[in-house]
């Protein structure tokens, strides 16, 4: 019995890389007419469109067009008087490993559009592609890839469905974690309702 129960609290750690790896792999970035979309819808009950305009409108101003890791480019394109849209066009550093010895960076473009709606809104991310300075990094030239290119399954994951080095490691993997941090953020600035799982609890 000691040694079954020793046996399954050291295949604990693994476990939880597996399920931790899981969420970068096959299907995780989804294509639409040969294109890189991330999207989301997020329930807001009781919230009016009005408020959660507001709310999204601020968020996206103070977290990422003016966010610690924004670039000169990065602004607000669409405030939603016209059309209802919060919509902004960012450039920001996406780091992939940062010390005070080491600096590893891309990067980053992408459209950010929220769509918000009595009781809810949508959120989408897309025409993502990165600068990668190669000759900051570890070569001497500067390269465009557009997302299409470098993170799809096609691009970013091996013949054994796993994460290739550099496009899947590196760019894939810190794409989605960021994706991922932007629209909870924005699900939490709007107030969204909470979906609770088995193991946590997320928006």
């Amino acid at each position: 019995m000691k040694k079954t129960l020793l046996i399954i609290l050291l295949s604990l750690p693994l476990l939880a890389i597996a399920q931790d790896e899981s969420k970068y792999l096959r299907g995780a970035v989804p294509v639409e007419n040969g294109y890189v979309v991330f999207r989301q819808h997020y329930n807001c009950t009781g919230k009016s469109q009005s408020d959660i305009h507001q709310a999204l409108l601020q968020y996206v101003t103070d977290n990422i067009v003016k966010g610690p890791n924004a670039l000169p480019q990065a602004r607000i394109t669409d405030t939603g008087e016209a059309t209802g849209y919060v919509a902004a066009s960012i450039e920001e550093t996406l780091y992939f490993r940062r010390s005070a010895l080491v600096t590893h960076s891309t990067r980053f473009y992408y459209q950010l559009v929220c769509t918000p709606a009595d009781g809810g809104f949508d959120i989408e991310m897309r025409r993502l592609h990165y600068l990668y300075e190669e000759a900051a990094n570890a070569g001497a030239h500067v390269t465009d890839f557009p997302a299409e290119e470098w993170i799809t399954d096609e691009e970013a994951l091996n013949r054994n469905g796993k994460l290739t080095r550099l496009s899947g490691k590196k760019f894939r993997r810190f794409t989605i974690d960021r994706k991922d941090e932007i629209f909870q953020g924005a699900a939490r600035a709007a107030g969204a309702d909470r979906r609770v799982r088995v193991v946590e609890e997320e928006y």
